[in-house]
């Protein structure tokens, strides 16, 4: 099957028709529960997540109870299935089932009716309802159990895999910290590796580095070695302990702004000025969108590439006090940048969309 970026499998996931499930294919920790959700955001319905491992059919169908028959002589009682509170809704919504290819052969059974008539038992879905699939492949060596045809004949089967282009954006628009994105930016090939052959519990995926920019935030800076090693595995740690060393001896943004330092040849360093200024541009104090845009102006005599990849990141971030000041200065100086990107065409895109 095609491999999808993320962008792509959100778009598909939003636009196929609501009686269609489809199933995403992926590694572990590239963001496949997290782009589902995006789906669910974009398509106004809120996401209730089931996991394959922890279920048992009951949990499906519901735990049988003995009710009085409707119509017949007293006395007279039937059974019926209570489905699970999660699930039982009056309004549409998406059902997202994670490691369904890792549930024991009777829970993958009791999900036939779920994927192709929406239905559980007695209890329907809500019209519009939708279902989503996902799990991990065989060559991930995760939990894989086999997945009968009669189930996975029922769906749309596409394939997700990391694009670290995507992927910075959506650091950016997150707030993951500006080392993780400069190291990202400068080593895309280090934002996902296969699992160790051995038994390293700790390597490179999306999840991985998210866990370490939240670490980052919080621990001293003389733990870094360790906990980059404990979440993206000793290789990629230690190629990152030092690339954070030597960022760290990069000017200010504020020296930078101001003519007081000048920007540093090693890309290295101006890839972390980059991040840095896409940090800045989430704050609500104006002064920061100002400072990032004088910055910036600095770093495009040096790096046009850095440049324009933190006005595209501006131009995709949630609209804060110092979005809005970081673009309005560039468009008052003139910037050269703004000029390549509406030379592109992306700004007009970006700013058009976001003011419908």
């Amino acid at each position: 099957m095609l491999a999808l970026s993320p962008p792509d499998l959100v778009a598909l996931l939003v636009s196929l028709p609501a009686e269609r499930t489809p199933f995403v294919w992926g590694p572990p920790g590239i963001g496949k529960s997290a782009l589902v959700r995006e789906a669910a955001a974009r398509l106004g319905l809120p996401c209730v997540t089931l996991l394959g491992t922890q279920l048992a059919p009951e949990d499906l169908i519901g735990v049988p109870r003995i009710v009085a028959s409707d119509g017949q002589p007293a006395g007279r009682h039937v059974t019926e299935f209570c489905p699970p509170r999660a699930i039982l809704r009056s309004e549409p919504f998406l059902l997202f089932v994670d490691e369904l290819n890792s549930a024991v052969p009777d829970v993958q059974k009791a999900f036939y009716s779920l994927i192709l008539d929406r239905r559980l038992g007695d209890y329907e879905l809500p019209p519009s309802s939708r279902v989503v699939g996902a799990g991990n492949r065989v060559e991930d060596r995760a939990l894989v159990r086999p997945m009968a045809t009669a189930l996975s004949n029922r769906m749309v089967h596409v394939a997700l895999e990391p694009h670290g282009e995507s992927w910075l954006a959506w650091g950016s628009q997150h707030g993951l910290h500006p080392l993780v994105l400069a190291f990202v930016r400068a080593r895309p090939d280090r934002l996902h590796e296969p699992p160790p052959n051995d038994a390293t519990p700790a390597y490179p995926t999306p999840r991985a580095w998210h866990m370490l920019s939240d670490v980052l935030h919080t621990v001293q800076g003389s733990l870094w070695p360790s906990v980059a090693a404990g979440c993206v595995g000793d290789r990629a740690g230690a190629e990152f302990s030092a690339f954070a060393k030597r960022a760290l001896l990069a000017p200010s943004l504020t020296d930078l702004a101001e003519g007081s330092a000048a920007v540093p040849d090693d890309p290295d360093l101006i890839y972390f000025l980059g991040a840095s200024m896409v940090g800045l541009l989430g704050s609500e104090r104006e002064k920061d969108g100002v400072l990032a845009a004088r910055a910036l102006a600095k770093i495009a005599q040096k790096s046009m590439e850095i440049a324009v990849w933190a006005v595209e990141s501006g131009m995709r971030a949630a609209r804060t006090a110092a979005s809005e000041a970081f673009i309005e200065h560039l468009r008052s100086s003139g910037s050269s940048v703004l000029a390549d990107v509406l030379r592109l065409g992306r700004f007009a895109r970006e700013r058009e969309g976001g003011e419908r």
